[in-house]
């Protein structure tokens, strides 16, 4: 094939061509009678290759470097010349504003002309390179927390077709509007991600690589926070009640302490990666291995974190209310040995339905059936209580004992205020809500 040829299937000058021939980018062969250059088809895709980096700015060493590498790193040149594109866009971005704002102050430009060049000194500086990167990895986004924030967002959305399905219409408009919000937040969210990996690739690559590790290690925490509950919760009443109690339950308090047990180390997670961005580049992260570097730089964080979480394990293994056949014996953190009351203690009675649509009280939500007493001044309220396992007909019988305990109560003559209003609005089975109006319907004998 003739160089005529080639320039028509190129598009390339001859003057072009010899040129890239002179730089060692293609070896021609010629032919041995008249010592003419003999173009083939892998020429002629060689110098379009050649073309193609050359429009994208490669220089001629880097091409060179090209042709002789495999695809996955020409890939990964074809990314890195991406990112220089944003940043060049970037900068012409800010170049333009700067002629805006050289057009508008010019008339005073001997006044200006300092103020601008410590602007342009500054923005060219090293310091500057280094905070533009910091920021640019900070925005970076990863799949783990796009995927975290739908999770987060899909809560409501997950609750309207539970709600759908319970009937629950009084709440279906509210339900509703938040679950279409939070839907366009998700797309929204992996639209954003879409395009900046688009914009970012390699980037976005990089810190998925250096975040994968927070996903099972917010799982890990997850699960210890969830077992540091159970064991607070279960373990410690099963060890601290007496042999005959009927049935005992958690108060208020234990569902605040679920905060920094659950939530904490999530919390605490996401410090370490802010310090991590803070302390160190992405590039040279150190993966898990990393988290010693991170732990060690918490300083007095690391102590408040221990000690928050000594504190919430303290609050929900120290704070519940167990009923035996003659007693109420109340445990809180400020009184861990338990108080015990007599049953003639008791001032009060309070039981019925909750009426709230939301509520981080559990009791308090609508169609939840609650039963409350008031005992030296404290309101303590039953509303999922744990039978002794031992008593037969409690196993048999959910909620029989609060039954039993209402109509002893009762009986000793104790005011009692009962409302079954919004029942209707109970879900649970018939058995259950027939048992609660009996509760609330209960009256002393004649």
């Amino acid at each position: 094939m003739k160089i005529k040829d080639v320039e028509k299937l190129t598009g390339l000058t001859a003057k072009s061509i010899r040129y890239y021939e002179s730089k060692n980018l293609i070896v021609v062969e010629r032919n041995e009678e008249n010592s003419y250059r003999n173009y083939t088809d892998e020429d002629v895709s060689r110098l379009r290759w050649i073309k193609m980096f050359r429009y994208l700015g490669f220089s001629i060493e880097e091409i060179k470097k090209l042709l002789t590498i495999d695809a996955d790193e020409i890939k990964k040149a074809l990314n890195q010349k991406a990112d220089a594109f944003s940043e060049q866009e970037n900068l012409c971005e800010d170049k333009r504003n700067l002629c805006l704002l050289l057009a508008k102050d010019y008339e005073n430009n001997e006044a200006v002309l300092e103020e601008y060049n410590d602007i342009i000194e500054f923005l060219e500086s090293d310091e500057m390179s280094e905070i533009k990167e910091q920021v640019k990895d900070f925005a970076a986004p990863n799949l783990i927390t796009a995927i975290a924030e739908t999770l987060i967002f899909m809560a409501p959305v997950f609750s309207l077709f539970y709600n759908i399905q319970a009937e629950r219409t009084d709440i279906l408009m509210f339900n509703g509007i938040i679950a279409i919000i939070c839907t366009a937040l998700t797309t929204w969210n992996w639209i954003h991600y879409a395009n900046q990996y688009k914009k970012n690739r390699e980037r976005v690559k990089r810190k998925n690589r250096k975040m994968i590790w927070l996903l099972p290690a917010m799982i890990a925490a997850f699960v210890l926070g969830i077992t540091a509950v159970i064991a607070a919760t279960a373990l410690f009443p099963q060890w601290a009640l007496p042999d005959n109690y009927l049935f005992f339950e958690h108060g208020p308090i234990t569902e605040m302490a679920l905060v920094p047990l659950v939530i904490l180390p999530i919390i605490l997670f996401c410090v370490l990666i802010a310090t991590k961005i803070r302390k160190k580049p992405v590039e040279e992260m150190e993966d898990v291995n990393d988290l010693l570097f991170i732990w060690n730089h918490l300083g007095k964080w690391r102590t408040a974190v221990i000690v928050a979480w000594l504190l919430a394990l303290y609050c929900c293994a120290f704070n519940f209310t167990a009923v035996t056949k003659d007693k109420i014996i109340r445990y809180s953190p400020w009184q861990p040995m338990g108080v015990e009351y007599k049953y003639s203690d008791v001032d009060s009675i309070k039981t019925g339905f909750g009426d709230k649509n939301f509520s981080f009280t559990e009791y308090k939500k609508k169609g939840s059936f609650y039963y409350q007493i008031e005992i030296n001044g404290q309101t303590v309220t039953f509303h999922t209580p744990t039978a002794n396992e031992q008593i037969e007909r409690y196993e048999e019988h959910t909620y029989l004992e609060l039954e039993e305990f209402d109509r002893t109560l009762t009986a000793l003559g104790i005011s009692k205020k009962a409302d079954k209003k919004g029942w209707e609005n109970c879900d649970f089975d018939k058995e259950y809500v027939d048992r609660f109006l009996r509760v609330i319907s209960y009256k002393k004998p004649d």
